[in-house]
């Protein structure tokens, strides 16, 4: 572990890690003041300097600074690369007087964040021919791939290989294992805001989705959104949480009305006339609202399916259903009001002949 904090309650919706390089010369010195953030020095040594913490953080090293807290950083025996890494709003400008910045990355927004957080920051390797355990973690997870190259497998987007200066995200709870098959030993990076009441990881299984084939609702396989009740900060729907985010496959993202409460509604347009065996629906939450308790679903003739009820906001549930139809829409019917909407929505069939 690099570093960890406990941080006072957050606001959800619209925080994300968000990632600055800089450079010092040797003898050059930086102090400054931004949002809660973790320092990580990528080559040479520096100090770090706080009102709670002050020591030389070598290559690979990390340390946390508080939101609001002054602090120094020095090169020392020569230059010295660091990331200040800060949770703070997409597109945030690098934090004042920060040299030779550079963005290394601007993640999509955090669901599902915990009340009061444990904010930790962790660089695993991964030797050749090891792996880590299946679990799952009480609070979102970014990675960032530092060296080399693993099979990266989560319960929602299966596996892919990841390579150097690679990215991804999940939300809480949701199954998780990297991999090393390859020739080379992997380094990568995490950055985690878990419920501090729960253990830090959990033993886990894969699901799979059994035979339900394709996911329709995919853009990748021709469907698109239609309509919507509308999206947070009345954006478009490509925006940070449009409607496109429901059906992006990605679940690090999600489409946020804009407190459209049981009034919230999407339609997905299918690549053609379906007959929809299964589909699948994953709400978001703020905690204490926005979350989606039961939903049903409409085609362009008016017929009805649901209501489904969800039994939780933690995990995407699956639906067995016989509807046909190209146009399908999503309308909550229980909700817990605010910025309802879906981190995850996924449609089965065959097509009608």
């Amino acid at each position: 572990m690099l570093a960890q904090q406990l941080l006072p309650e957050v606001t959800e919706g619209g925080l994300s890690w968000v990632a600055y390089e800089s450079t010092l010369a040797a003898g050059q010195s930086l102090e400054h003041v931004h949002e809660f953030a973790f320092i990580y020095a990528e080559e040479g040594q520096h100090q770090f300097q706080s009102s709670q913490d002050e020591r030389t953080l070598a290559t690979g090293e990390g340390a946390a600074v508080s939101a609001g807290e002054s602090h120094r950083h020095l090169a020392l025996d020569g230059p010295s690369v660091f990331w200040e890494v800060q949770l703070t709003a997409p597109g945030s400008a690098p934090a004042s007087n920060l040299p030779n910045s550079t963005l290394v990355f601007d993640e999509s927004p955090l669901e599902v964040i915990p009340d009061s957080p444990l904010a930790v920051f962790v660089l695993v390797q991964v030797p050749t021919g090891g792996e880590t355990s299946v679990h799952t973690h009480p609070g979102p997870e970014l990675i960032y791939q530092l060296s080399g190259k693993i099979d990266y497998q989560n319960g929602l987007i299966g596996t892919i290989v990841m390579g150097s200066g690679e990215l991804e995200g999940i939300p809480p709870w949701v199954s998780v294992q990297k991999r090393n098959p390859y020739e080379a030993d992997a380094e990568f990076i995490s950055w985690f805001l878990v419920d501090p009441g729960q253990p830090f990881a959990s033993p886990a299984a894969f699901q799979t989705s059994g035979d339900r084939g394709e996911n329709l609702a995919s853009p990748e396989l021709g469907a698109r959104v239609v309509g919507v009740s509308s999206n947070y900060g009345n954006g478009d729907n490509e925006s940070s949480f449009g409607a496109a985010k429901a059906v992006d496959g990605n679940p690090a993202t999600a489409w946020s009305s804009n407190g459209d409460g049981s009034d919230a509604w999407l339609e997905i347009e299918l690549p053609s006339e379906t007959r929809v065996t299964s589909l699948g629906f994953w709400s978001r939450t703020m905690g204490t609202s926005a979350e989606i308790f039961s939903f049903k679903v409409v085609n362009e003739n008016g017929e009805v399916v649901g209501p489904f009820v969800l039994e939780s906001s933690d995990k995407i549930y699956y639906f067995e259903t016989d509807i046909a139809g190209k146009s399908l829409r999503f309308e909550a019917v229980d909700t817990s009001g605010g910025n309802t909407g879906a981190m995850s929505i996924e449609v089965y069939g065959e097509p009608v002949p």
